[in-house]
């Protein structure tokens, strides 16, 4: 039958069977949590039925919520509260506040040390970056950042932690500079100048690019981790505002929150796709959930008192599978899964690729594809095959020659006749250059 959606560019006949539900193969935490900047809550949502529960109070601390990010355990949600001073501390097995923390003046970003041990926080009027002890919630010290930008929008803004290297990168707040800070959060290592009008950044899970929205010149910058130096510019649309990337660091997503759009970028080619999302939508920030290969988006709100929407984009197909309003107002920002650390990664420790023959699988878990990344020190044939405990061949996913370098293959769960295979474990096997190295996979339905 014909459903009527109001959805991109006005309103669509799609036809279609009835949608009775959202679709079931969302698996994650059990809720994201939306910071919404008018109504000054928490919202949290069921990950698999999208069902918003009793929004969570964040006045006064959290008065204008400028970032949220979910401890790398899943087990809490720290969200800034840029007019209120402070940090809100949720719980996410109940859903309550607790901890309330004043950090210092107009905080905009809060990141986690790799090992989970430090919380900070930037304090964008204070030109400081504030210490946190995550065991007892204590306020440690604070490490000042000269932001360099000036004006009105002087001191540090968005940050993120690289995974490989352990260090946390930091950006000016509307300026056009990027601080490397030490992995102990001690020092301010390195800066450089890198844009214009810098927002939101991202660490690539391979530890090699920092992907930078620069809301002054509406490009996303592919700035190289080793040199702090620009690699590429990839144009999107007006006001970038959020980025967040794949655990396999395939794809980058930017909302473009002054054009109703979301950007789609190939990390292999920095190809882009644009996609249109609801007029007069105002998307803004972005968080992936790589079990599930889906990202959502905080909608901001479409016109002053009409519903603010959260949007849910299937990243194996690049299309929007589904939309839906909250009880709060004007959704600013989202998390749906914890920080990205080391121990999610299959990158050695010290951010250098390996230099001989190298396999790594990500995501791993998986359902219902994998990321299988294999380096060669030199060129030659290769074989990468997916085979089973019994040492049985399941799947042949490449063979031939390659190049010297890093390449990505996919596993979409089938084998090679095409059919599903079951859950379980499996073992990637790549052989090159007279060797052969071997990945344990585990598929999960």
């Amino acid at each position: 039958m014909r459903r009527w959606i109001p959805g991109v560019l006005g309103t669509i006949v799609v036809v279609a069977s009835v949608v009775a539900g959202p679709p079931a193969h969302a698996r994650g935490p059990d809720d994201g949590y939306v910071g919404c900047s008018d109504s000054d809550d928490c919202v949290p949502f069921n990950l698999t039925d999208y069902v918003s529960a009793e929004p969570i109070e964040l006045l006064p601390e959290g008065d204008l919520p400028a970032d949220a990010t979910m401890k790398p355990d899943g087990t809490e949600v720290w969200i800034c509260g840029g007019h209120g001073d402070g940090v809100v501390i949720i719980d996410t097995a109940t859903n309550t506040v607790i901890h309330r923390l004043l950090v210092g003046d107009y905080p905009t970003s809060v990141c986690f040390t790799d090992d989970s041990r430090l919380a900070l926080v930037a304090s964008r009027g204070d030109d400081s970056v504030v210490l946190i002890d995550t065991n007892t919630y204590r306020v440690l010290s604070s490490l000042s950042v000269l932001s360099g930008s000036g004006g009105t929008y002087d001191g540090p803004g968005q940050l993120a932690l690289d995974p490989v290297s352990k260090k946390i990168y930091a950006v000016d707040w509307f300026g056009p500079s990027i601080y490397e800070i030490a992995r102990d959060a001690s020092e301010v290592t390195r800066a450089a100048q890198v844009g214009v009008n810098l927002w939101q950044l991202v660490v690539d899970p391979l530890g090699r690019y920092i992907y930078v929205t620069d809301r002054g010149t509406d490009q996303v910058r592919v700035i190289d981790q080793a040199t702090l130096t620009e690699i590429t510019a990839i144009d999107v649309s007006d006001d970038p505002w959020g980025i967040d990337v794949t655990r396999d660091g395939t794809k980058l997503v930017v909302p473009c929150e002054d054009h109703s759009n979301l950007f789609i970028i190939d990390t292999n080619d920095w190809s882009t796709q644009a996609l249109p999302i609801q007029l007069h939508a105002d998307p803004r920030d972005v968080d992936i959930l790589d079990s599930a290969d889906l990202a959502y988006i905080a909608g901001g709100k479409l016109q002053t008192g009409a519903d603010t929407y959260v949007y849910v984009l299937d990243l194996a197909t690049n299309q929007l599978i589904w939309q839906f309003a909250l009880t709060g107002a004007n959704a600013n920002v989202i998390a749906v899964q914890g920080q990205m650390t080391s121990a999610l990664t299959d990158v050695p420790d010290g951010g250098q690729t390996p230099s001989g023959l190298a396999l790594s699988c990500r995501p791993n878990p998986f359902n219902p594809r994998t990321s299988i990344e294999y380096v060669l020190p030199e060129p030659g044939r290769v074989r990468l095959a997916v085979h089973d405990p019994a040492g049985r061949l399941v799947a042949e996913l490449e063979t031939g020659w390659r190049e010297a370098g890093v390449h990505i293959a996919t596993w979409d769960g089938r084998t090679t006749r095409g059919e599903p295979a079951s859950s379980g474990v499996y073992f990637v096997r790549l052989e090159a250059a007279g060797e052969r190295r071997s990945v344990k996979s585990v598929l999960l339905k």
